[in-house]
């Protein structure tokens, strides 16, 4: 194998099982596996097993996350190393503890019971549209302290980042959607400098503030953070809570263990994700010349981490390929891993357990009511998930 012959073609769009087969093979035969980016037509590295990705998470010298060029700006902590990245994430991790956490769950149920109220009194609907799409958008706006009746042009930009085909009007989209997304950010810091508020209620007025150390952080990277969280904040949220309704839709087993047993919710909505993890892979930048498996990664070339692959590989778990609600240990990546393991895993975990105990404890059964419409580029969450609803 040359380091310049690609091992595979990433972009192609593929069916799910059809994906995962590939992975399966990738995994064995070229755990490593070149690509060439499309657009830039530079090097792009997959890293398809557990134990490989775990080592780059954690060698963020030759792993970087800070290297990553943006014309529009870098969104710390996400495109950060340390020192920056532990100043950002340590104001941000305030946020996300249990005790807050806790704190915020009436929040995550009174939006979830009333978009669920609506798919009750119909007697079913579309959960991805009506529940899973509308929700993280509005409890992030929420903590966030913006309108949550924001959240449907938070929603559309972020939904033309995914652009579901290559062509030209998709990347014209893209970059339309990105700008107003910037725009949007940019607008929250300036209302934070004309207003602050209280540090330890308001995320983004901590950030510029400099937390509880006082020592402000530049208004630009902190403009950059409220941009990522206003994409990543929900988007994968979204993904998450339809993976998780769809698997309880078509398997009635599952789904009647859960209601029977509603302890085993957290563990199960663990494994239902790892099993179709809804962020595929993330980007790394090589920052030194690196072997890796015998591969000679260069110098800025880009490093794909395939969270997905590594949730199926068969070193770090048995059955891989098979649902195992109360699998003990589970060492999946669905969140990420190192440094880098998403801030907002907490409130993520908070929303899903939230549509889920309140979806089961209120019905005898719910299942498909048509054919699911699936996000494929990257994600593999529904656009569309019609079901009919039993009513206790």
């Amino acid at each position: 194998m040359t380091n310049e012959t690609p091992d595979w073609d990433p972009e192609i769009l593929r069916p799910f099982a059809e994906r995962m087969d590939l992975y399966d093979d990738l995994r064995q035969r070229c755990p490593v596996a070149l690509s060439k980016d499309g657009r830039t037509g530079r090097r792009v590295w997959s890293l398809m097993r557990h134990a490989d990705i775990q080592s780059a998470v954690r060698d963020t010298d030759r792993f970087s996350n800070g290297k990553r060029l943006r014309l529009d700006g870098r969104r710390p902590p996400l495109e950060s190393d340390p020192p920056e990245h532990t100043r950002f994430r340590r104001i941000l991790q305030s946020f996300f503890t249990p005790k807050r956490m806790e704190a915020f769950r009436p929040v995550s149920e009174a939006l979830a019971d009333d978009l669920l109220a609506t798919v009750h009194a119909s007697g079913g609907g579309d959960l991805a549209v009506e529940v899973a799409r509308p929700l993280p958008a509005q409890v992030l706006l929420t903590l966030l302290g913006q309108p949550k009746e924001d959240w449907e042009a938070i929603k559309s930009w972020s939904d033309d980042l995914r652009p579901q085909s290559l062509d030209d009007d998709a990347q014209t989209a893209v970059r339309a959607s990105d700008a107003n997304l910037w725009s949007y950010s940019r607008a929250v810091i300036a209302d934070r400098q004309a207003s602050p508020r209280p540090i330890d209620s308001d995320p983004v007025s901590a950030l510029l503030a400099g937390g509880a150390d006082r020592e402000p952080l530049d208004p630009d990277l902190v403009t950059g953070t409220v941009r990522l969280l206003l994409a990543a904040g929900h988007d994968s949220t979204t993904q998450a809570i339809g993976i998780c309704l769809h698997h309880l839709a078509t398997t009635p087993e599952d789904q009647a263990t859960l209601r029977a047993d509603p302890a085993m919710i957290r563990a199960a909505v663990e494994e239902m994700l790892r099993l179709r993890t809804p962020i595929v892979a993330m980007p790394r930048i090589v920052a030194q010349d690196t072997d890796l498996g015998g591969r000679i990664l260069g110098a800025g070339d880009r490093v794909m981490l395939n969270w997905a692959s590594a949730n199926r590989d068969p070193a770090a778990f048995d059955r891989p390929g098979e649902c195992v609600l109360d699998r003990r240990p589970n060492p999946h990546m669905v969140f990420g891993s190192g440094i880098h393991t998403c801030i907002g895993a907490p409130l993520a975990r908070q929303e899903i357990h939230v549509v889920l105990e309140r979806l089961l404890a209120a019905t005898t059964s719910f299942t498909l009511d048509g054919e699911p419409a699936i996000a494929r580029m990257q994600h593999f969450g529904y656009t569309s998930l019609p079901v009919r609803l039993e009513a206790l």
